[in-house]
């Protein structure tokens, strides 16, 4: 088993509403170790999606610790959070999220781009990883020109491309038929395994998320035992 990837502490979230403070997030707390997956599951609005935005540091909680590595980032600048998040994570959202005028190949070459990457080794590098998810055929289409399916698994490249150690996905399979999302959650699961990345995935799906090695259920804004 590989070191700790992600650790949170008893985050908290909540919102002001008209008819006063909604708690989402009470206290809640995981760790995830490299290689490893853990599903989180619960009914529309208990906090999934809340939670997984947290920890991939693109929202702030109300209280509570985040440690990557046995890194404290709870606090870090927003700066520092973009490095993190352009260095460290992968992040693969129910919506692939390409960018229309570029082919798959370029979409999944654009955070080595982006970063700095020479245009060529990008590419090369895009290439191999679209390989790796059964689209190297498809790599000069748009994503007009793609299957749901198609652009998921670009976007899981996208995502795995800078070798990030955590993975985090939102629904990946919410929006796909059967036979795609058996194959996105193939992609996903090996990958973690290949890579020795923590996979962290908020579903829906009691069958996907079962095939993880270990399953956060939420309910009331709290972890209950699944």
């Amino acid at each position: 088993m590989g070191s700790e990837i992600v650790r949170v502490e008893n985050i908290r979230k909540g919102f002001d509403s008209p008819s006063g403070r909604i708690e989402i997030l009470n206290g809640v707390s995981f760790s995830v170790m490299g290689g490893r997956t853990l599903s989180i599951v619960g009914k529309s609005g208990s906090g999934k999606s809340t939670l997984l935005s947290i920890s991939a540091l693109l929202s702030r909680s109300d209280g509570g610790r985040i440690f990557y590595s046995g890194c404290d980032v709870t606090d870090i600048s927003r700066k520092e959070r973009d490095n993190r998040r352009m260095n460290d994570i992968g992040f693969v959202f129910q919506d692939a999220l390409l960018m229309e005028d570029f082919s798959a190949l370029e979409n999944v070459a654009m955070p080595l781009l982006i970063r700095g990457e020479s245009k060529k080794s990008a590419l090369s590098s895009a290439y191999r990883m679209l390989e790796e998810v059964g689209l190297s055929s498809r790599a000069r289409h748009r994503p007009a020109e793609l299957s749901g399916g198609e652009r998921q698994r670009a976007a899981i490249a996208r995502a795995l491309i800078h070798s990030p150690s955590v993975i985090f996905a939102d629904e990946p399979t919410g929006s796909l038929d059967e036979k795609s999302a058996q194959g996105v959650e193939d992609i996903l699961l090996s990958a973690a395994k290949r890579s020795g990345s923590a996979l962290i995935y908020v579903t829906h799906n009691m069958d996907f998320a079962f095939k993880a090695d270990e399953m956060l259920c939420l309910k009331g804004g709290v972890v209950e035992k699944p």
